[in-house]
């Protein structure tokens, strides 16, 4: 049997990206902004739906960029059945938001994988 001898530290933005990935596993629900239509930004290289994690930074968000914008809940249920086929024939990138503007960039099957699939733990 191999033993491993020495750990190489993993990179400060690959952990973030765990770390929101993993949150993102948990917290079921997510929040974009809505007026007649979910707010679409871009970028130089693509159209962007941002989404938050709470209302608030959505809210804070709005208050800022979108006044006449709301935060509205994404559920799962909404996600897969109307959201997604949209983003993904309109090429629109999904990106998760925070509080200071940064956007973590992830494809629609990412969204379907780590956010909305069902996790079922198998035993050992």
């Amino acid at each position: 049997m191999k033993q491993i001898s020495q750990l190489q530290p993993i990179a400060k933005d690959l952990f973030f990206k765990i770390t929101v990935l993993k949150s993102m596993m948990y917290c079921g629900v997510l929040w974009g902004l809505y007026n007649e239509g979910w707010a679409i930004m871009s970028d130089q290289d693509d159209f962007i739906f941002p989404f938050w994690m709470n209302s608030a930074q959505a809210y804070k968000y709005a208050e800022v960029h979108w006044p006449s914008y709301t935060p509205r809940k994404i559920t799962p249920t909404d996600f897969q059945k109307s959201l997604l086929p949209t983003l993904t024939r309109l090429k629109v990138i999904p990106a998760l938001c925070n509080s200071s503007s940064q956007k973590f960039k992830l494809t629609t099957q990412q969204m379907r994988h780590f956010f909305f699939a069902d996790v079922q733990l198998q035993p050992a």
